[in-house]
């Protein structure tokens, strides 16, 4: 014999996990929290410095 018999594995797709379900929903409340904090959130800065606000003269010391 050359080869050792083996069982074939069914492919059963991902077994249920239930630690995950609890998992990700500690991560959606852990996100919704800082959120509520302003913590993490729009990071998108709408404030500019004076050199760029419109009308301004911008001089670049180039």
């Amino acid at each position: 014999m050359k080869t050792l018999p083996f069982k074939k594995a069914l492919n059963k797709g991902p077994s249920f996990d239930p630690y995950l379900a609890a998992a990700n929903e500690r991560a959606r409340q852990a996100v919704r929290k800082l959120q509520e904090a302003g913590i993490i959130g729009n990071r998108i800065r709408t404030d500019l410095p004076p050199a760029m606000e419109e009308g301004s003269d911008r001089d670049f010391g180039g």
